[in-house]
C-alpha cells in the first residue's frame, strides 16, 4: 500500500478498496461493501476464462477506515468459508489523493434518467429537464443511493407510479434507511406534502440533509436519526431500501407505520429465497402483496394495507 506524501501529511486522501470475486457471488459482496463505503462500482472482468467482477469502493483514509477495512476482511473470510466452490476472492487496497478520487467520481457520475420522469444529476453537470421531468441534484457522499444500483432504481419506479396516474397519491411519506435521501426527495418532487427520512447512521443523515437543502426541499422533508419505534405517526407511503435481514427484523414496525390503505415499498432484497421470505413475513402481518419487480439479482416488493 503506497504511503501518503510526507510533504503534505494533512492532505485528505482516500482508501480505495478493490475486491475481485466470481460473478455468481459478487452482488451480496457488493451489497455489504455498499454498507461500509457508501457506494460501489461493479466492473465485469474475465480471468482464466472465468466470469468475475471487480467491486470498488472508497473510504476516507482515517483510523475509522481501518476499522471498516477489518470488518470487510472478516466478512470476506467468512463468505469464502460459506462458499468454498466459488473460487478465491481477492482484496486489494490503495491510498489515493482526494483530487484523484473526485476526478474518478466525476468521470463516472453523469446525469442519469432513472425512470420515465426522474433524472439524477451531479452538481458539476448541466442538464435541461424535459417537460414533466423532475431532476434531483446530488453528489456521491458517504451514504448509499445515487440511483445507479438496481435496488434504488426499482424503488424509484414504484414511487413514481404511485404518484403518476393515481387519483389519490400519497401525501405523507416515511423513508426508512434513507441513505443519501434520494427516495425521500423523489417522493417530495412527485407531490408528497410531508416526508420524514430516517437513518441510524449519522453520516447518512448529514449527507441526506445536504442533498435536501441543495434541492430546496427543506419545507417538505425532515431528516434525522429517529428510531422506527419512536415514530408515532402513520404514513400513506412507507419506503425501506435496506437489506433482507433488517426488513425481517423491522417487519412489525414498518407495518404498524402504514396508514389505512397505505402502501409499503421494500427493496435491497435478493431474488429467490429472500424475496419469498419477505412476501411471507409481511403477508402474515395482514398486508396484501401487490407486485414484485426484479432486475438482475435484485427484487423490490409493493404491499398495501387494507
Amino acid at each position: 500500500m503506497p504511503a501518503m506524501n510526507p510533504a503534505n501529511p494533512s492532505a485528505k486522501s482516500w482508501l480505495r478498496i478493490t475486491i475481485t470475486a466470481s460473478e455468481s457471488i459478487s452482488d451480496p459482496i457488493a451489497d455489504f461493501i455498499c454498507e461500509q463505503t457508501g457506494g460501489v462500482e461493479q466492473i465485469p472482468v474475465t480471468a482464466a476464462g472465468a466470469a468475475q467482477e471487480q467491486i470498488i469502493g472508497y473510504l476516507e483514509n482515517s483510523p475509522h477506515a481501518q476499522e471498516k477495512l477489518k470488518k470487510i476482511t472478516e466478512y470476506l473470510a467468512e463468505f469464502a468459508y460459506l462458499t468454498p466452490g466459488e473460487g478465491k476472492t481477492r482484496l486489494e487496497t490503495e491510498i489515493i489523493p482526494d483530487e484523484d478520487w473526485n476526478k474518478a467520481w466525476k468521470e463516472r457520475f453523469k446525469p442519469l434518467p432513472i425512470t420515465a420522469h426522474l433524472v439524477i444529476k451531479p452538481t458539476w453537470e448541466s442538464y435541461q429537464a424535459a417537460n414533466g421531468e423532475k431532476v434531483i441534484e446530488m453528489d456521491p457522499g458517504m451514504a448509499f443511493g445515487t440511483g445507479h444500483h438496481a435496488s434504488t432504481k426499482l424503488a424509484l419506479e414504484f414511487i413514481e407510479e404511485l404518484f403518476h396516474g393515481n387519483t389519490t397519491p400519497p401525501q405523507t411519506v416515511l423513508d426508512v434507511g434513507t441513505g443519501t435521501g434520494i427516495l425521500a426527495m423523489a417522493a417530495a418532487l412527485f407531490g408528497a406534502q410531508e416526508v420524514l427520512a430516517i437513518d441510524n447512521d449519522p453520516e447518512a443523515v448529514a449527507v441526506a440533509e445536504e442533498n435536501i437543502l441543495r434541492n430546496d426541499l427543506l419545507s417538505i422533508i425532515k431528516a434525522n436519526g429517529l428510531a422506527l419505534q419512536d415514530i408515532p405517526q402513520q404514513y400513506d407511503l412507507v419506503i425501506a431500501n435496506i437489506i433482507h435481514d433488517t426488513l425481517i427484523e423491522l417487519a412489525a414496525g414498518l407495518a404498524a407505520r402504514l396508514a389505512p390503505n397505505g402502501k409499503l415499498i421494500m427493496a435491497g432484497i435478493l431474488t429467490g429465497p429472500q424475496t419469498e421470505n419477505i412476501r411471507a413475513a409481511y403477508t402474515a402481518l395482514g398486508l396484501k402483496h401487490q407486485e414484485t419487480r426484479e432486475e438482475g439479482e435484485w427484487s423490490a416488493l409493493l404491499f398495501a394495507r387494507a
